[in-house]
């Protein structure tokens, strides 16, 4: 015997005391189960005459298939564009989360565009003078420093 039928076989069991004329109590600590187990059996049985469980059905989706494409979309043509941007250009009526997880589901995800500081030419001087007098460094190093845009 499954599950679901040792469940239809019991709640049977509660109905059937219940008909018998035992108390919801008696019948609670006969069978070994609670008081509100024993109520709510009863109660399912007179109002429905139904001793299955009710469907579970999972929450529907905010959003269709067609503006899951359109986020995916938005995001493969503009990488660096944010979920709350995505959000608003689509005009959608969904959280940004919404739209992180319906990304992340396409393998798409979060990406920071890499931000270099602009120094200014007196910066610039001033680090590259400091560099000079470091004697230990040599000039190679001070070389790559310049060609990685560090200084």
């Amino acid at each position: 015997m499954n599950h679901h039928d040792q469940h239809i076989s019991e709640r049977s069991r509660i109905v059937a005391l219940h008909d018998e004329g035992l108390s919801n109590r008696a019948i609670a600590g006969r069978l070994g189960v609670s008081l509100p187990t024993v109520r709510k059996w009863i109660r399912r049985w007179q109002e429905t005459g139904n001793l299955n469980d009710l469907e579970r059905r999972p929450r529907s989706r905010v959003t269709s298939r067609e503006e899951d494409e359109r986020i995916i979309q938005a995001a493969v043509a503009q990488p660096f564009i944010n979920a709350a941007a995505i959000t608003t250009d689509l005009g959608l009526e969904v959280s940004n989360t919404t739209v992180r997880r319906r990304l992340h589901a396409a393998g798409l995800h979060h990406r920071v565009p890499a931000m270099k500081k602009h120094l200014t030419d007196v910066h610039r001087n001033t680090r590259v003078i400091l560099m000079q007098q470091w004697t230990g460094f040599g000039g190679r190093l001070l070389a790559r420093l310049f060609n990685a845009g560090v200084c």
